[in-house]
């Protein structure tokens, strides 16, 4: 092949790559300019139920601490008596949790599955040196954060914190406490280790001694765990009362207590607005968050009267107080408005001839509606709803053993009401109610909110690829 032949032949090479080149070129344009044909899938999407095989549990604080029952350790709650525990519900598992005092009335440690309605509580009547009254309280879930308002240190008051562990894991809890004046130094305050399957008992009046009002904020790490107050008070060395405190799970703007009362058969006194009460209803407010809200407080009936009890600004992180001169006759609850989140208490008592009691009533969580809600009644005492919407709630209170008949309650809108039911009762209503258990037995009194279960949103939605 001459010279010029492999010239002709290269030249064609290289114009054949520059058509392929262009061709390829166009193509692209084309390509990007044009709508192709595809398929689209959407991601599937599958609900899961997360609530399956789950389960609940309940702890309940166990047997009365007394401070100074043992004179060689007056700093450590020795646990006197037994208390009766009330169950509503069908628990699958019970067992109890040790404490290093031993004694009887153990903690117990109630399960079921998630599903299912399950309530528990416990009544006690306490006779010590020096003490003497009853106490009741709900039995609670494990959290890892709660609260506490109820007690004080100050001269012949002393309040214990019980602190529960019914897991596998220890718990290292936290205590934050707040007085009249304000947080109190964390520097007096330390770490409490709770063990697995234990319970401890530790006096607020070594944290904080000589306050007149307490309250407690608990956070636990590692495991939840249960908190409970003991309020024991004595004049001198003659009795005066006892009462038994139960969480509150949060602040809020909003809370209700049902089945607070003041009874007494003694005449109303002075006092420093004239007559009333002999021992006028208190009530205790704390706003952790350092606002400086103010809190409004009325009483409502069963049939929807609503009495204006008064109202009081609160200090940052301190615990207010607002005394009520005479509790309203025939009220049944006492609902607090807030222009902050806040924590509260209300303290009733009971006086008959020289016998004298009383107890810090807690708010109670609300119910929602037509969700089947159990609720333990005690021996002796007296189941409380109240309705704070603006529309009647029809109830049905079946007992959860299936024994007996059905029963049905109107809860006038604004209204708290008593109704009879059995000890293992369930609630269900047509709208959102609150309900408490009040005891009251001559010069004894007690209380303790139904803690119906948080709402728990069961659903967990998948997309699978």
């Amino acid at each position: 092949m001459n010279e010029r032949s492999r010239i002709l032949r290269g030249s064609a090479r290289a114009v054949t790559g520059l058509l392929i080149v262009a061709a390829s070129a166009t193509a692209v344009v084309l390509l990007s300019s044009v709508t192709l044909p595809s398929v689209t899938r959407a991601p599937e999407a599958i609900v899961v139920d997360t609530t399956q095989n789950t389960s609940r549990t309940l702890v309940c604080a166990g047997a009365f601490g007394v401070l100074g029952a043992d004179s060689a350790r007056p700093g450590t709650a020795i646990p006197l008596g037994a208390p009766a525990v009330t169950v509503a519900g069908d628990a699958s598992g019970t067992t109890s949790l040790t404490r290093s005092e031993g004694g009887e009335g153990l903690p117990t440690v109630l399960a079921a599955p998630n599903d299912e309605p399950l309530a528990a509580a416990q009544v006690q009547a306490v006779v010590a040196e020096g003490l003497r009254g009853v106490t009741a309280s709900a039995c609670a879930e494990p959290l890892n954060e709660q609260w506490l308002i109820g007690g004080g240190s100050s001269l012949g008051i002393s309040t214990t914190l019980s602190l529960g562990n019914p897991g596998a894991v220890p718990a290292t809890v936290e205590l934050a406490v707040f007085d009249e004046n304000g947080a109190v130094d964390a520097l007096q305050t330390a770490g409490v280790l709770v063990a697995a399957g234990t319970e401890q008992t530790v006096s607020l009046n070594g944290y904080a001694p000589d306050r007149e009002r307490l309250a407690v904020r608990v956070v636990s790490t590692g495991a939840p765990v249960t908190a409970s107050l003991g309020v024991g008070q004595s004049t001198g060395i003659t009795p005066f009362a006892v009462s038994s405190v139960t969480r509150q799970t949060a602040p809020q703007t909003e809370l209700v207590i049902p089945g607070l009362a003041n009874v007494s058969d003694h005449e109303h006194g002075p006092s420093d607005v004239g007559e009333g009460d002999d021992f006028p209803v208190q009530l205790r407010v704390l706003a952790p968050g350092g606002e400086t809200p103010e809190v409004r407080a009325r009483a409502i009936d069963g049939k929807g009267v609503s009495t204006d009890l008064g109202s009081l600004t609160l200090e940052p992180n301190a615990i207010g107080e607002l005394r009520i001169p005479v509790w309203p006759a025939g009220a049944n609850a006492m609902v607090i408005e807030s222009d902050a989140p806040i924590i509260a208490a209300a303290l009733g008592s009971a006086t008959e001839g020289k016998e004298h009691d009383y107890d810090w009533f807690t708010p109670a969580p609300q119910m929602g509606a037509d969700t089947p809600v159990a609720a333990p009644v005690v021996s002796g005492g007296t189941l409380v709803l109240a309705n704070s919407g603006e529309t009647d709630a029809d109830v049905q209170l079946v007992a959860a053993s299936g024994k007996g008949k059905p029963s049905k309650a109107t809860v006038p809108a604004g209204a708290a009401i008593t109704v009879k039911a059995p000890a293992d009762a369930v609630i269900t209503s047509t709208e959102p109610l609150f309900a408490g258990v009040r005891y009251v037995q001559g010069g004894d009194i007690a209380g303790y909110p139904v803690l119906a279960p948080d709402p728990r949103d069961g659903e967990l939605t998948v997309y699978t690829r």
